[in-house]
């Protein structure tokens, strides 16, 4: 699914570079991305029980996902631009993702929640949190 969300992104955003990451802790550590960098990250499963008293088994799962953005500028002493790319950026993703299903048999994107921080000098990194669903099956 991660792979599916990149795809979408990459396809449908004007976004710099969109990359699968595992830790956003460890982002930051690391080498300093560019402006619009957006980072794809696993986040939570929640499975429903198997629906089969026995045979086969099939669990849903509400799978959670983070699409975390980065807007750098060092141009920019007060953010006014960062604000500015921040709601560009952020548009976009949510324009791509929002209703969209990565498999027709599970539920659509949606959005539930955002947050930002601070991310090194002069850049300011956004996480939001999307859950769709996958679905655990053997036959």
């Amino acid at each position: 699914m991660i792979s599916d969300v990149i795809a979408r992104l990459q396809a449908e955003t004007t976004l710099t570079d969109v990359l699968p990451a595992e830790d956003l802790e460890t982002l930051s550590k690391g080498t300093a991305p560019k402006n619009r960098t957006v980072f794809v990250l696993p986040f939570r499963d929640i499975a429903a029980p198997n629906q089969f008293l026995s045979g086969a088994f099939r669990q849903s799962i509400d799978a959670y996902i983070i699409v975390a953005f980065l807007i750098r500028r060092y141009d920019d002493a007060k953010g006014g631009k960062r604000a500015t790319e921040y709601e560009q950026t952020r548009d976009e993703i949510e324009a791509a993702l929002a209703g969209w299903q990565w498999d027709l048999s599970e539920e659509p994107f949606e959005l539930v929640s955002g947050q930002s921080s601070g991310f090194g000098p002069a850049a300011t990194i956004y996480a939001q949190t999307w859950k769709t669903t996958r679905t655990l099956e053997k036959r």
